[in-house]
């Protein structure tokens, strides 16, 4: 428990985190890889050198100097970060490594004093501790669930589709040829692997893009072409893996999941983004009871639109209401449309009470989280799975 003291300190702090939170958190990652460099085979390089992981820590840091008394707020991010460090393997020895490079660069960066220190020490203490438990909870689950497992379990490739000409699809089964763990729509694994080249082991995330079949699982990777350094490990997996090889896998996580609800849901998606949607809607297919689904998808053309043979089948088995925008193409038919995802141009067509959500590039999906504030969609029914190190729409 925190004194009142540690608390006024703290939120009082957050005016100097707000403008200073990247300058200091960027210091932090300086720090705790020099002094800990083994962590490399954990955190994600390419965030590192992009700056979008020194970000999304900075807003986190400043959240949590801003609502430490009501730490309530914050519940749906730590949930989140949670399920993302599971996927990771971080343990509970990680954690005084990371609060004395934390400490360190915010005394570096703001020099604020000892009592300002010695409130920061016990507010990460009481952060750490919730998220030691709740990962240690989550580790627990899933190792005790029907063909679950701990830390990461070999997989082999047993096919590869190609969905369009940057998405190729990965089938993998396990190599011990045991169960494996049920997992919800919209969840994802982590691979991990150490490419070519590379002093350190990479590990990423990609979501499952089918409906659980009781056998393995299925991602679908984009390859990337911006020559950013982005898409290390996905045009890796591209270039150097054929049927047979194995990879190593964490179990099923993630909080983005279909609501326990019978509203309609509505899946928006851009892209790749497609693919935990893709899960959902097959998902939603086979269910017993009628629930109404709507599906929209953007891409660059119909050939860029992956799974569209699937989506049009179950369009002709009255499954799905599907609208489709294509950027470069005047060749719409149907349910097509021209140019970027427009709300407005099927407003009538959308459901009462229905739940959003929403996947995609985060240009695409800031654009569409407006559209639907536009249209007097409360927060509480619009979701969303951000791929990369966390960050809001709202």
């Amino acid at each position: 428990m925190l004194t009142d003291n540690e608390i006024t300190i703290i939120k009082a702090s957050a005016p100097a985190l707000a403008e200073y939170g990247e300058q200091i958190t960027g210091r932090f990652y300086q720090i705790l890889l020099e002094k800990n460099p083994e962590l490399k085979n954990i955190f994600n390089m390419t965030n590192q050198k992009s700056g979008n992981q020194k970000q999304a820590l900075a807003m986190a840091v400043y959240a949590f100097s801003k609502y430490v008394d009501n730490l309530s707020v914050i519940l749906g991010d730590v949930e989140r970060i949670a399920q993302k460090h599971a996927s990771l393997g971080i343990k509970a020895e990680h954690y005084p490594l990371v609060g004395s490079a934390l400490l360190e660069a915010i005394e570096e960066v703001l020099n604020p004093g000892d009592e300002v220190i010695a409130a920061w020490a016990s507010g990460y203490g009481v952060l750490a501790n919730v998220f030691i438990e709740r990962e240690k909870a989550l580790y627990e689950e899933n190792a005790k669930k029907a063909g679950g497992w701990s830390d990461t379990r070999d997989f082999t490739i047993v096919k590869m589709q190609q969905e369009t000409p940057l998405i190729t699809s990965f089938y993998l089964q396990p190599n011990d040829q045991k169960p494996v763990a049920e997992y919800k729509a919209g969840q994802y694994i982590s691979i991990y692997l150490t490419p070519q080249g590379q002093d350190y082991q990479q590990i990423r995330q990609y979501s499952l893009s089918g409906a659980f079949d009781g056998k393995g699982y299925r991602i679908s990777v984009k390859k990337e072409l911006n020559g950013q350094g982005e898409g290390l490990v996905s045009n890796y997996l591209h270039s150097q893996f054929k049927v047979g090889d194995t990879v190593k896998v964490t179990p099923p996580c993630g909080e983005f999941v279909l609501q326990a609800t019978d509203n309609p849901a509505v899946l928006i998606s851009g892209g790749v983004g497609i693919t935990p949607m893709q899960a959902m809607l097959e998902t939603l297919s086979k269910q017993t009871t009628a629930r109404e689904v709507h599906f929209i998808h953007g891409a660059q053309d119909q050939q860029h639109h992956a799974f569209k043979g699937e989506l049009d089948l179950l369009v002709e088995q009255a499954k799905v209401n599907a609208y489709c925008f294509y950027q470069q193409t005047d060749n719409v038919t149907g349910n097509e449309h021209q140019g970027l995802i427009d709300l407005q141009k099927i407003q009538g067509l959308l459901p009462a009470g229905a739940e959003y959500y929403i996947c995609g590039p985060l240009v695409m999906m800031k654009a569409v989280y407006e559209q639907l504030k536009a249209l007097q969609i409360s927060d509480d029914k619009i979701h969303y799975e951000v791929f990369g190190p966390n960050k809001s729409l709202a």
